[in-house]
């Protein structure tokens, strides 16, 4: 029973790690940086990203675009939920269907900031 559980397990995260999209750094520039740090989703990337450089989350947030997407656009398009929560970003309001039984190429998306 243990190892039917364990493989189940198994295959499911592989399952949700098969859908994970890539994202490549177009450029070195300092919004690609903040623009690769937020499609981590991982807060403490993100605040890496931040520290030192006197940005504030709420200027980010109002200023910087990815892939000539606001960060709500961007996060709701590839499901960045853990950093939109901790940039404060409302995705909860907004209403949109995901086919989740859509198979997707797994070819690696080219992210730049804004200029």
């Amino acid at each position: 029973m243990k190892v039917f559980l364990t493989a189940a397990l198994t295959a499911l995260v592989s399952m949700s790690n098969a859908h994970a999209v890539e994202f490549v750094a177009a450029d070195n520039s300092h919004a690609t940086e903040l623009c690769m740090a937020f499609a981590s989703d991982r807060p403490h990337v993100m605040l890496a990203a931040m520290r030192g450089q006197q940005s504030a989350k709420t200027r980010i947030t109002s200023k910087l675009e990815c892939n000539d997407m606001s960060l709500d656009e961007f996060a709701q398009t590839y499901s960045l939920i853990r950093n939109a929560k901790f940039m404060k970003i409302d995705l909860e309001t907004k209403t949109s269907i995901k086919d989740i039984a859509k198979v997707e190429p797994t070819m690696p998306v080219v992210l730049s900031g804004s200029k």
